[in-house]
């Protein structure tokens, strides 16, 4: 079954929302386990403050608080501290995501670096 990026964000972001006390790991658990992805998939929405990139940071135990990224990320930032911020989620928040999927990094030493067409089976 091929991956529809956005058909997970929107059942993962819906689940949440009827569900708002259900741990946010548990959430995004339930949704990837029934899709085959492609890390690609993802990229567009792994861009905070996106709702889904907020899941998925608290999903990995990410130490700030959904409204912590959103003050940080969002239209009223700061430039410089929301592009800051958002090199920080690729470098921390990503990693701990690409993991717990089965996703590989790439050979690079440099965190945030990943395997272009990576697949999560």
């Amino acid at each position: 079954m091929p991956c529809r990026a956005h058909a997970v964000v929107d059942e993962a972001l819906a689940l949440r929302a009827s569900h708002p006390h259900a741990p946010a790991a548990d959430v995004l658990d339930l949704v990837m386990q029934e899709h085959a992805c492609w890390l690609d998939d993802f990229f567009e929405h792994m861009v905070p403050p996106s709702t889904f990139a907020l899941l998925v940071a608290e999903a990995v135990g990410d130490r700030m608080t959904s409204g912590e990224w959103r003050a940080c990320t969002g239209p009223d930032a700061d430039e410089r501290l929301r592009e800051a911020m958002r090199q920080h989620y690729a470098k921390s928040v990503w990693p701990k995501f690409v993991k717990r999927y089965g996703w590989s990094l790439s050979g690079s030493d440099e965190p945030g670096t990943f395997h272009r067409g990576a697949r999560c089976l």
